[in-house]
């Protein structure tokens, strides 16, 4: 921080060097308030895996854990800060740098997965329409895990490689006749 010539004085406020560790480093990041419940609760079970890229995305990511939670909300984002520590073997990150964060609660390998617009609410609870091989509607309850995106988990109710109705569930019964639409063919663009 200091060139030959400087003015250096004792217990001056301005650094003579800055030293950053490489290895292991640290990666900060917040999350949004709502979701330290479900981190908390994870982060109970054992180490909460962490991806880091930097936003190149070159090469595979780096992976860490969870080391630290802030012990406050930021008022002004309502956000909480996160930290999770890299081994950085490889000098991928780099002090100060920005990088992409993903971070991994829980991975369901065998999950049954549907579109969350074939879920429909009833009295009951939550159902879907299967197709069955005659191509009838089958009303099924199912259980669900939860919900991302376009997709949802399905606990409960369902096998895999079963059929589930997306479109026009309102007009459905449990024995209707159902027809499979093809996706249209897109046309080349000219």
């Amino acid at each position: 921080m200091v060139h030959p010539g400087n003015l250096v004085r004792a217990n001056d406020t301005a650094p003579l060097v800055v030293i950053n560790q490489v290895s292991p480093i640290f990666v900060s990041f917040a999350i949004p308030e709502a979701q330290l419940p479900t981190l908390k609760d994870y982060l109970g079970k054992g180490a909460v895996h962490v991806e880091a890229n930097p936003p190149s995305g070159e090469g595979s990511p780096s992976e860490g854990q969870i080391t630290f939670v802030d012990n406050t909300v930021d008022p002004t984002t309502g956000t909480i800060r996160v930290k999770a520590s890299f081994k950085n073997e490889r000098r991928r990150l780099w002090p100060g740098q920005f990088v992409n964060v993903v971070m991994t609660l829980a991975t369901d390998p065998n999950a049954i997965v549907v579109p969350a617009a074939a879920v429909q609410s009833g009295q009951q609870g939550p159902y879907v329409f299967v197709v069955k091989p005659d191509n009838t509607a089958e009303l099924r309850p199912v259980q669900i895990g939860r919900t991302r995106g376009d997709d949802t988990i399905v606990i409960k109710g369902l096998a895999a490689g079963e059929t589930v109705v997306t479109d026009g569930q309102i007009r459905l019964v449990a024995g209707s006749r159902v027809s499979i639409k093809q996706p249209a063919a897109q046309e080349a663009v000219r």
